[in-house]
């Protein structure tokens, strides 16, 4: 077969934007040869269309070909899956699509394709319209995780991971990798979601009760004991008053509840505060903890993902402590790259900034030269954790509620039996 000359453009692994021609028989060719050069291809077009015609017409079996029959068979069974799936959450629909994004650029389908198909008409409609402006801006030459940093729909970890497999060549691993990651936290939550239920209707149904007893039922009582002369005793006057804030002051509280969360975001919006604020929820009894965690899980999946790419370990750890959206966790790990960049070990500089079962398996991976394999394994051992950890804080949920609720309920039957037996008591 003749060799075909193709005009390409590519990202390089800086995510420069670069053009040039290449001689190759078939698309998957010229695809594979810019590969070997650390290039990810973002267009790819013959220069003599009909000699491109006549090559792909020749061959049947060539990698078009197989493109072709890829893109029609397969991942239309995947549309079809996101079509009959509608129902499910935007964060499920992103694993699959970056799945099958991993898939297409593993089979050697330009990224530009796979952005394209990405962005089809079987996606929802926030991930078209954020996989198109992604592709636009690839287009436009910025590199892939840049132009997905600036896409809200995407999670924290979405662009480091993207940036870790462009700075190694291997955006269809990390691509994969980052599908499991998104796989694992969908399963998480969804078994939260489920465990949360039970409780949140118990909620309800609570506040619901509280609100019939306060602005039906006391209000009414009330007016029957005075009106019969009895005197009302002190548990049903703190009952009564209580009735009476939340009748009468309903909006003074409304007011002063959305007027405390303008002035919290207002005074969030300083970095120096955002960063107090994050340090002091590490102090909380629990919060503290299934944060941490979460940053230690989310923080060694990417330094995982990176390491096995073959980034530098600095490289690597800059591009995981985007992921953590803790500023006192992040600038902790900052701290801790510039002991790693003094000759420091990387558990030795973790101490005290990640859990320390996440450490010890960071050390036993630079022992062992296992480091990205160690990695992984922390991230899942601090997803386990965090699962642990949340299930158990919900399954408080339900008992605090049902305490909570009756202690009120005691508390009404309490002050409307004592009326009651006073006002009996005058009448004898």
């Amino acid at each position: 077969m003749s060799p075909v000359r193709w005009r390409y453009h590519a990202a390089d692994a800086n995510g420069a934007d670069v053009a040039g021609e290449i001689d190759a028989p078939s698309e998957r060719d010229a695809v594979d040869a810019l590969r070997r050069r650390a290039l990810w291809v973002t267009t790819l077009e013959p220069l003599d269309r009909a000699t491109g015609a006549k090559s792909a017409a020749v061959s049947s079996m060539d990698s078009s070909g197989a493109q072709r029959r890829l893109d029609h068979g397969m991942f239309t069974r995947i549309r079809a899956v996101l079509v009959a799936f509608g129902g499910t959450s935007l964060s499920a629909e992103l694993a699959i699509v970056t799945r099958a994004m991993s898939t297409l650029l593993g089979a050697g389908v330009p990224l530009d394709r796979a952005l394209a198909y990405a962005a089809g008409p079987s996606a929802r409609a926030e991930l078209q319209r954020a996989f198109g402006a992604v592709r636009e801006r690839v287009r436009a030459g910025d590199a892939f995780s840049a132009a997905a940093s600036r896409e809200s729909v995407f999670p924290a970890v979405f662009a480091p991971t993207i940036a870790a497999g462009e700075a190694s060549g291997t955006l269809d691993r990390s691509l994969a990798s980052l599908a499991d990651h998104l796989d694992r936290v969908e399963a998480l939550r969804a078994r939260l979601r489920a465990a949360l239920v039970y409780p949140a209707v118990l909620g309800v149904a609570s506040v619901v009760g509280m609100v019939v007893i306060l602005l039906v039922v006391v209000p009414r009582f009330a007016t029957l004991v005075t009106d019969s002369g009895g005197t009302l005793p002190l548990s049903t006057r703190a009952l009564v008053a209580a009735s009476a804030t939340v009748t009468r002051g309903w909006w003074l509280m409304l007011g002063a509840l959305v007027a405390g969360i303008a002035l919290g975001q207002r005074w969030l919006r300083d970095p120096r505060n955002r960063s107090r604020w994050h340090a002091s929820r590490l102090r909380w009894p629990l919060v503290g903890h299934i944060e941490r965690t979460r940053a230690s899980a989310a923080y060694a999946g990417v330094l995982s993902v990176a390491l096995g790419a073959g980034v530098s370990l600095l490289a690597a750890m800059r591009l995981a402590r985007g992921v953590v959206s803790n500023l006192a966790i992040a600038s902790s790990l900052a701290a801790a790259e510039e002991r790693v960049a003094a000759g420091g070990s990387l558990a030795g500089a973790m101490d005290g900034v990640l859990p320390p079962l996440s450490v010890r398996l960071l050390d036993a991976g630079e022992a062992g030269g296992d480091l990205a394999g160690m990695a992984a394994r922390a991230s899942e051992t601090a997803d386990a954790e965090l699962q642990r950890t949340a299930s158990g804080a919900v399954a408080l949920v339900e008992p605090l509620l049902i305490l909570g609720f009756g202690g009120l309920v005691g508390f009404v039957a309490l002050a409307l039996l004592q009326a009651i037996y006073g006002l009996n008591a005058r009448t004898l």
